[in-house]
């Protein structure tokens, strides 16, 4: 993006980050300029939007846990990464269930 400003962050030493962690990193940061700067155009425009179509628009920080078996998926939000990973959980089992013979 033109004219973007990029803060560096340097790790520990010795640290090697996996991927995991690269995108947890990515996440806090982006939650921190978001929560200092605002959502940004897009966002604003999608609130006024559905706003003045009559719907009530709130927005929050949470987590989101995959797992992932073969091609299957199974994604979930949550507000706290244990509630995100509990809720993974209870629904990988529900479909073990479903998905018996």
């Amino acid at each position: 993006m033109a004219g973007s400003r990029v803060i560096q962050v340097s790790l520990p030493e010795g640290v090697e980050p996996t991927r995991e962690d690269l995108d947890l990193l990515q996440g806090i940061f982006d939650a921190i300029v978001t929560l200092r700067f605002g959502q940004g155009r897009a966002g604003e425009q999608v609130t006024r939007t559905l706003e003045a179509d009559g719907w009530s628009v709130r927005s929050r920080l949470g987590w989101v846990a995959e797992a992932r078996k073969g091609g299957e998926l199974e994604q979930v939000a949550g507000g706290s990464k244990t509630d995100a990973l509990v809720h993974l959980d209870q629904l990988v089992k529900a479909d073990r269930v479903i998905s018996a013979p």
